[in-house]
């Protein structure tokens, strides 16, 4: 009996895929229009992540993919000072006013011995845990986007104590660049922060 929508899947054709779709989970809002023009506009909002883009969007006959235009202006960190610190102990401050109490400053960092990359975590004084290794860069992360916002290389013959300044920039519209969506018997699939969110389609 699901041989049909199988089949509608695997030979859709733009003209079917275009129309409005809703997310329908508990949640999760969620909007994608589709517009037979070949341009998209989407929001999410979705635990603490409120993001939307619009652009275009293009179809093969089994994924569509998103384009976000004019492409944003990503968040990023500005490196204020560096004051020293005694050697293998790092630091990373904000100026005020910060991200607020509820989220602490974390980062991806690079292994100075074997150039390995894993994330990393400060502690209420904003020291970092890097669980005994010597890093040689830290790229700060962007709380609950989990996107980086700069790349900051580190001395190995000394500490550091970083004081960066945050700039939210385009900060909440998704930088789409060729963004996937599944086509499924039932909607489009968006794989998006570590979930699935399911759209479906409400009105042509």
């Amino acid at each position: 009996m699901q041989l049909p929508a199988l089949l509608f899947a695997a030979v859709a054709p733009a003209s079917t895929i275009a129309g409005l779709y809703q997310a329908q989970q508990m949640e999760v809002g969620a909007a994608l229009e589709l517009k037979p023009g070949g341009h998209f506009r989407y929001q999410l909002d979705y635990g603490a992540v409120s993001e939307h883009a619009e652009g275009d969007w293009s179809f093969d006959g089994k994924t569509v993919r998103l384009k976000t235009r004019p492409a944003p202006k990503p968040p990023s960190f500005e490196l204020m000072r560096d004051d020293p610190a005694p050697a293998g102990e790092l630091a990373m401050s904000l100026e005020p006013p910060g991200f607020g109490e509820s989220y602490r400053l974390d980062a991806i960092g690079t292994d100075a011995a074997t150039g390995e990359t894993a994330r990393v975590t400060t502690d209420e004084q904003g020291r970092v845990e890097a669980g005994g290794h010597k890093l040689s860069a830290v790229d700060p992360l962007v709380p609950v986007y989990g996107v980086t916002g700069g790349h900051f290389p580190l001395s190995a013959d000394r500490g550091h104590r970083l004081l960066l300044r945050f700039h939210a920039n385009d900060l909440g519209t998704a930088a789409f660049k060729g963004e996937p969506l599944s086509l499924t018997a039932d909607g489009l699939v968006l794989n998006r922060y570590d979930s699935e969110i399911r759209f479906m389609r409400v009105r042509p």
